[in-house]
């Protein structure tokens, strides 16, 4: 038996088996850097076409807001630190001729020369300032804004100017300034015509006043000396009992006309204003009713005289209806003085009504008047009532003194 055979063989195997391992294995590193390779290929066309979508929707972005501002009355200019302008476009001013997109390259100083506060807008804004100007051509008016623009080190590199049509809104700003002021023209003759209408009223009630005074009065106080007289000339028990009844009518006639003539012009409100009018007027009304009346004022000073007048007429309708109709066993009234105003609260306890309709009731005389008087002064009138619980009139109205010197 041959016992080297096997040896041989097994060198023999060996010497052959080597290149054959050294192939695998380099073809083994081989396909490892080709899936390498394709794999960094793989990656770099995904990154391409990220890069490109990026490009194509910035590029659609940048038509976008061309396609805004094209269509829109705005301009826009980006201006690099040298004062050049590097962007331009919009629909706005074409200073020396040179429409949005044909400014390109242009210095804005030199585009702009015709036009110092524009001028000096980009030069604030090229040293970091925010700054606003604006710039009339022909018949229409534009709003600059200019505002720096920054590199990543915080440094200024340039400046955006945005340029916006408000043209419209200046003819509407106008028009509005040109009502507002017919409205306060209209105003102050209403104010005036007010006054005037109220002077007349109080000189026609003063007029009456002075010849129920001078007249009546004075007529039925000697037509009772004349009855004393009578009186005392006759014997007859039935004929003196007819004079007593002649004196007891021409005294109640009288009074009626005392009365009628403190309706007319209370003395007290020329002499002491409002507070002492309805203080005079809240006395008679507790004498003669017997309900209790308080009042309290809080005015800083004398009001117009108008002003008092307008508001002691409304305030006498009211507390004429809470003697005629509320039934009340107390009435409260309180004035102040409130934004530059008289506000009137008259609060009683009586019957009351349903002020939800339109704040009239059976009998509540003088409601609609009463608005209609502090409406018309340019104040307001409100009431606040329900069947059973009383009824609380409040009113205001504006003490116009400039109003009332400038008319004077």
């Amino acid at each position: 038996m041959d016992t080297g055979r096997p040896a041989v063989d097994a060198v023999i195997r060996r010497l052959f088996s080597w290149p054959l391992g050294m192939t695998r294995a380099r073809a083994r590193a081989a396909a490892a850097s080709t899936a390498e390779l394709d794999r960094k290929q793989a990656m770099f066309r995904d990154e391409l076409e990220q890069r490109l979508q990026v490009q194509r929707q910035l590029r659609e972005s940048e038509a976008r807001v061309r396609a805004i501002i094209d269509s829109a009355p705005i301009v826009l200019f980006a201006i690099d630190r040298d004062g050049a302008i590097t962007f331009s476009a919009g629909v706005g001013p074409h200073p020396l001729g040179k429409k949005p997109g044909e400014a390109v390259g242009w210095s804005a100083a030199d585009l702009f020369v015709e036009h110092p506060t524009v001028v000096e807008g980009i030069r604030q804004a090229l040293s970091g300032i925010d700054g606003r100007a604006e710039l009339t051509q022909g018949e229409r008016t534009f709003s600059f804004s200019l505002a720096p623009f920054r590199d990543a080190a915080g440094n200024t590199a340039g400046a955006i100017v945005v340029a916006i049509d408000v043209t419209e809104g200046r003819r509407t700003e106008a028009a509005l300034r040109q009502s507002l002021e017919t409205l306060k023209q209209v105003d102050q003759n209403r104010r005036a015509l007010l006054r005037r209408l109220v002077h007349a009223q109080e000189e026609e009630r003063r007029a009456i006043a002075s010849d129920i005074h001078d007249d009546s009065i004075q007529s039925m106080f000697a037509v009772g000396l004349r009855l004393f007289g009578l009186r005392e000339a006759l014997h007859d028990a039935a004929q003196i009992e007819q004079v007593d009844r002649l004196q007891q009518n021409v005294q109640q006639s009288t009074d009626r006309l005392r009365h009628l003539l403190f309706e007319l012009r209370p003395a007290a409100l020329d002499e002491g204003g409002l507070p002492a009018a309805l203080r005079q007027y809240l006395d008679a009304m507790k004498a003669d009713t017997a309900i209790e009346v308080v009042l309290e004022t809080a005015l800083e000073q004398n009001p117009a005289s108008e002003t008092q007048v307008i508001a002691y007429r409304i305030a006498q309708e009211a507390l004429a209806n809470v003697r005629k109709h509320a039934g009340a066993r107390r009435v409260e009234c309180a004035v102040s003085a409130v934004d530059d105003g008289i506000l009137t609260r008259i609060a009683d306890d009586g019957v009351g009504f349903d002020s939800s309709r339109n704040g009239s009731a059976p009998g509540h005389l003088g409601m609609i008047a009463m608005r209609e008087r502090a409406e018309m002064a340019g104040g307001w009138f409100r009431i606040t009532s329900s069947a059973g619980n009383g009824c609380i009139v409040e009113y205001w109205i504006p003490d116009d003194r400039e109003g009332l010197a400038s008319v004077a």
